[in-house]
């Protein structure tokens, strides 16, 4: 199905799911009412990733948002019998708009700085799709992070409290798989097949400068957003722009965030809720500048180091031979002469050799341009076996980042950390 089709279909579905929901909301079947809204909005996420642009990307998130407080305040009785709102919109019109008592349409200025808050986080929303077995290598460190969450959601045996993790710091040099390793992490809460993972993927260092007056209530309002959407993940990278270690010349912007900060990390909001799980997993490449007071919150700190033999051959796999490639090579070969890259660099090194490969077997291609779309189209590119030779040139064109003496330091530092 063309993906227009399939936009199509589903933009239908979720108008189909409004509609419902206002029938059971209207017959006093609060429960269907939430399952037909959290059914909308976790397809209206997916529906988002497929925007044409991104003003409608936005406003199809928006509105997953909205759903999803309609299903948690129906769920929990929060909302009172009030006449159906008329909607507009793009492609989804609210057909039913549950509302609570007192609620106006605002129109003042602290309306307008409060939407721009939320279409600020609406727009750290994301769908991840990232599985487990699509990183590579680095089992025992998904494992532990398994186990994090597993001890922290299950029942535990009656009259038994054990205090589970629910901020996690990931360390350790660039393009290790922290992000993945963090999206994976979100799509494992999930709820069920139809719900996409609640996953806010956080650039820091972005937030911060496009947003810096604003930084303290962007925080707030992402906690509080993700704590209506829970189960959720929040993942803060380059998190050292954010929380890096006091100083004389902190501004007292600098000091409200940090402090906003450290009291979400200390999550008064959720203490004694069991009903309520909100995963914060923080990222830094430089966990050393990180300010004591914010490392003391993390109770799970995972070092994810440059990969091992075993991982590179798990990397150079899903980017080779699972993508389609032959090799006329021993992978093992091809895996000693990688040591010291990482996950990101294996990558761009697979992106190297079999860009080559190709530009080499097809040598015509770019003559097929002056041809047209349709003659473009009409070939199929020519693929022969990678050879050892390719590598070692595509080898040349990939340097590392980290030093072993960069490496070193983080191992140190984790010592340090655990002494």
């Amino acid at each position: 199905m063309a993906s227009s089709d399939l936009n199509n279909e589903r933009a239908k579905v979720i108008l189909a799911l409004e509609t419902e929901a206002k029938e059971h909301y209207d017959a006093n079947r609060d429960a269907e009412a939430a399952s037909c809204y959290e059914r909308a909005a976790g397809l209206l996420e997916r529906h988002a990733e497929s925007a044409p642009s991104r003003k409608i990307e936005g406003v199809r998130k928006s509105k997953a948002l909205r759903f999803r407080e309609y299903a948690k305040a129906l769920k929990s009785g929060d909302i009172p019998k009030a006449e159906a709102g008329a909607g507009g919109g793009e492609a989804t019109a609210t057909k039913a708009r549950p509302r609570r008592a007192g609620d106006t349409k605002g129109g003042g200025k602290g309306d307008k700085d409060t939407d721009e808050v939320k279409g600020v986080v609406t727009g750290l929303l994301h769908h991840s799709d990232i599985t487990w077995d699509k990183i590579g290598g680095l089992e025992s460190t998904k494992r532990e992070i398994k186990y994090a969450l597993a001890v922290s959601l299950a029942q535990m045996p009656p009259g038994v409290q054990l205090a589970g993790w629910r901020n996690i710091l990931f360390y350790g040099p660039p393009g290790t798989g922290k992000t993945l390793l963090a999206a994976a992490t979100s799509r494992a809460l999930k709820n069920s097949s139809e719900e996409p993972a609640v996953f806010f993927n956080v650039k820091v260092s972005s937030v911060m400068s496009k947003f810096f007056g604003e930084s303290t209530k962007i925080v707030s309002e992402l906690y509080g957003t993700a704590r209506d959407m829970s189960p959720a993940v929040v993942f803060l990278d380059e998190f050292e722009a954010l929380c890096g270690s006091r100083n004389d010349g902190d501004t007292g912007t600098e000091r409200r965030i940090l402090s906003t900060i450290l009291s979400e990390l200390d999550g008064l909001s959720e203490k004694g809720r069991d009903d309520i799980y909100v995963l914060t997993i923080a990222a830094t490449n430089r966990p050393w500048d990180l300010d004591p007071a914010v490392l003391s919150r993390f109770d799970k700190k995972i070092l994810i180091p440059l990969p091992d033999p075993i991982t590179r051959r798990a990397i150079l796999e899903i980017h080779l031979t699972k993508k389609g490639f032959e090799l006329d090579v021993d992978l093992a070969d091809v895996i000693d002469m990688t040591k010291g890259l990482s996950g990101r660099e294996l990558e761009s090194l697979a992106k190297e050799v079999t860009n080559r490969m190709v530009a080499e077997a097809n040598e015509d291609l770019p003559k097929l341009v002056d041809k047209g779309l349709d003659a473009v189209r009409g070939y199929q590119i020519k693929l022969r076996p990678l050879t050892f030779e390719d590598f070692e040139r595509a080898r040349a064109q990939v340097q590392p980042v980290t030093s072993t003496e960069d490496m070193q330091r983080y191992f140190d530092w984790r010592d340090a950390a655990e002494a």
